[in-house]
């Protein structure tokens, strides 16, 4: 009876499988998988290079009085556009666009931090942000009173009319 409830195992050995997969296995199916990889590669590239070849063969001219000029040249240079675009207006192509981002902050930067005239006809300056906040903290916020601008002409024109009166009289 005891041997009926082993279910076909004899003794007390445990039992594992004797057929891993082996690094041979491994390795054949990576290198498959390289070769695969190159060849697909090498696919794309010709038909990408047949098919740029076949547009460029079937491409129409834009007018009968262009000539073309060979290759497509899809490069724009900085020199180009300002020979096609100098005196229209018209916005210019941004040829360095983290370089022109970087020189703008430091711009803002620098005005932000530095002394300087905003226009020095009508006697407005700029000062250091932090200059600004120390003086906003010893002078406190200007208040405008309810009217203030509207009391100030009133009484302007109040005082006017008085001495006209006083002329006429």
């Amino acid at each position: 009876m005891s041997e009926d409830m082993n279910h076909g195992h004899s003794g007390h050995e445990t039992g594992f499988e004797r057929e891993d997969l082996g690094a041979r296995g491994v390795f054949a199916f990576m290198i498959g998988l390289a070769v695969v990889g190159v060849v697909i590669y090498f696919i794309i590239i010709g038909m990408y290079t047949f098919l740029d070849n076949y547009e460029r063969s079937q491409m129409a001219t834009a007018s009968p009085l262009v000539t073309s000029k060979g290759a497509m040249s899809r490069v724009v240079t900085q020199d180009y556009m300002d020979k096609q675009f100098k005196d229209n207006g018209a916005p210019m192509l941004e040829i360095n666009e983290r370089g022109q981002f970087r020189d703008y902050l430091m711009n803002q930067e620098n005005q932000l931090n530095s002394y300087g005239w905003v226009d020095e006809k009508a006697g407005v300056a700029h000062i250091p942000i932090e200059r600004a906040m120390e003086l906003m903290v010893q002078r406190g916020l200007p208040v405008n009173t309810p009217g203030g601008a509207d009391a100030k002409k009133s009484a302007e024109s109040k005082a006017s009319a008085k001495k006209s009166a006083a002329v006429k009289q």
